[in-house]
């Protein structure tokens, strides 16, 4: 269980957020450019905007450091919580508490323009062929409703969804058939089939998704993949099929590990491998992981002679948190807050899918000889899914081979 010191809104059990400065120089150059190519952003967000995306990313490896010390497999979408945090933050009394909890300088107001263009940009046509996402209020038809000021703002900021439903019990509902379950059925195509949470009656829910479905920039022939060993420690090991190429893909390599970074598409998004030079160091790695060493690997990036093997699997991912905070009145105390999340690849692509959920009980390896580096992910990595420009994460996790069957040793 994570300590007292790291609780959300005073009393939520959640998170260290690590002070992140939005006043440091950034060079823009630099930052978007690799390979002597030009990366430039396709968010339609405004230079001050744009800012966001380091404290962003800062609340996504902060947050998800503390998960791992309890969890060795684990896969979440930081933005669906960050985007919750903040919808939740309009009910705060201390309007830039929510803004310190996320890691944005300023205030309420900047906080829910900034995700309003956000919102707009990734659900725009540039986006959408392999990314959705979604808000939604869901209300038991019987509980007390909300201060219409608060619903405008999170329809206007979050392009919020308000639902009312009638709630029943779990045995006249049972989990699969209710409405919130039957709603995160069809924002992630049936990849979660149930909601975090039953929405119980006289109650309410704030529901976030985010869903990712994207095909290899350059897929992988099938022919080609081996069932090889993935060792889970160093003791052990799992037998796992193992999708195969060389070519020229982009690396990158520092002291502490070596990372490759696969596009999807055109390139919009990118699926990014991070493995430890020294095996089963993930924690050492993450430690050092932050918004400016992930810009400094993402701008290091490579394109260079590549032997990859990575494997094919899939992976799922819940999580729980008890809360107890009272807003404004006649707003609801909350009391719980969770995510389910998924993830899978293979030679074709990757998917992944995520639901958020708040819940308001009372209503209202070494070098290759010849130049060839060989990318073998054998033992347990890092991986993300980002919008290739700015590096917005949205996806991170670690893979360990608990997924599999059976070990030998």
């Amino acid at each position: 269980m994570l300590k007292a010191k790291r609780l959300l809104f005073a009393c939520l059990l959640l998170l260290a957020i690590v002070p992140v400065s939005c006043e440091k120089e950034i060079n823009e150059e630099e930052i978007y450019e690799s390979d002597n190519e030009a990366i430039k952003t396709r968010l339609d967000l405004s230079e001050v905007e744009l800012r966001n995306i380091a404290p962003s990313n800062d609340f996504a490896f902060s947050f998800f450091k503390d998960l791992y010390k309890n969890d060795t497999d684990i896969l979440i979408s930081p933005l669906g919580f960050q985007m919750t945090l903040a919808m939740l933050g309009n009910g705060v009394e201390d309007e830039k508490t929510i803004s310190d909890v996320i890691g944005f300088d300023g205030g309420i107001k900047e906080t829910n323009t900034y995700f309003k263009h956000l919102i707009a940009s990734l659900s725009s046509e540039v986006f959408s062929k392999e990314l959705s996402l979604g808000n939604a209020l869901m209300i038991d038809s019987r509980a007390a409703k909300y201060p219409e000021p608060f619903l405008d703002e999170l329809k206007s900021s979050y392009s919020l969804d308000y639902i009312e439903i009638e709630a029943k019990s779990l045995l006249e509902q049972p989990q699969g058939k209710r409405p919130e379950d039957i709603w995160c059925q069809e924002k992630t195509g049936g990849l979660l089939n149930k909601a975090p949470f039953p929405v119980e009656e006289y109650q309410s829910s704030l529901l976030n998704f985010f869903l990712f479905k994207g095909e290899w920039q350059d897929k992988f022939d099938k022919a080609l993949t081996k069932t090889s060993s993935f060792y889970t420690s160093p003791e052990e090991f799992v037998h796992t099929p193992f999708m195969n190429k060389q070519g020229q893909i982009k690396f990158y390599g520092c002291d502490d590990y070596r990372a490759v970074s696969l596009p999807f598409g055109d390139g919009t998004f990118t699926l990014s491998i991070i493995l430890p030079k020294v095996s089963f160091n993930v924690s050492g790695v993450l430690d050092k992981l932050d918004s400016e060493s992930w810009d400094k690997m993402r701008n290091g990036l490579k394109k260079k002679e590549v032997k990859l093997s990575l494997p094919v699997f899939s992976t799922s991912y819940s999580k729980r948190f008890n809360m107890d905070y009272v807003f404004k009145k006649g707003i609801p105390p909350l009391n719980l807050l969770g995510q389910d999340a998924l993830f899978f690849m293979n030679e074709d692509g990757a998917s992944a899918a995520a639901v958020t959920q708040a819940s308001i009980p009372i209503s209202p390896g070494p070098s290759g000889a010849q130049g060839i580096e060989y990318f073998i992910a054998e033992s347990p990595f890092i991986y993300t899914i980002s919008e290739q420009g700015s590096g917005l994460i949205l996806f991170i996790g670690t893979y360990s081979g608990a997924d599999k069957e059976g070990t030998e040793s």
